[in-house]
């Protein structure tokens, strides 16, 4: 079942939705996100362009604002850019709309990677990558069971830049 953020309630997109139905709207869900003032007042603010060490502050950003919280299972929510800085929770899907929700408004060109992390599996995995190739993974070096394992910011260590082992990939472009 996946799920999109409503205002005072979630909306169901799809039942049994699969990865590919989930890709498409999360595609959406980041055009949308993307329209928020807010990501323009910290793009300027924090004098960001369009080049790497400006997506290696986002990415920054990103990690060091919100904590890796998985859904229900069964259940994909997929959260705007706005709410997974509000709410300070992401999960993978969450996280590539709000990476993408900070390099659409920057004109950077990039793509959702869906992966899979075992031989013979189904997608397990999404992530945000440029399009020279540069992998933008914010749950790497995040407690995958959802518990706080940092005391501090200063305890936490992002990789960016990495990008897990896989098996299959599917890439979904979105600028």
């Amino acid at each position: 079942m996946t799920l999109l953020p409503g205002q005072n309630s979630n909306k169901l997109i799809k039942r049994n939705a699969n990865q590919f139905d989930t890709i498409r709207t999360m595609k959406d869900v980041a055009y949308q996100s993307a329209h928020n003032p807010y990501f323009n007042y910290l793009i300027k603010k924090h004098n960001l362009k369009n080049d790497l060490p400006s997506v290696k502050k986002v990415f920054d950003y990103a990690f060091f604002n919100t904590r890796f919280k998985k859904d229900l299972p069964q259940v994909q929510q997929i959260r705007s850019g706005i709410r997974s800085l509000r709410d300070k929770n992401a999960n993978c899907v969450d996280y590539c709309i709000l990476l993408s929700s900070f390099l659409l408004n920057l004109k950077v060109p990039h793509s959702f990677r869906m992966v899979s992390t075992r031989p013979n599996e189904n997608f397990s995995h999404i992530y945000t990558v440029l399009a020279d190739g540069t992998p933008l993974d914010c749950v790497i070096g995040q407690n995958q069971d959802g518990k706080e394992q940092y005391k501090s910011n200063n305890q936490r260590k992002n990789y960016f830049g990495m990008e897990i082992p896989y098996y299959n990939k599917y890439d979904l472009k979105i600028l």
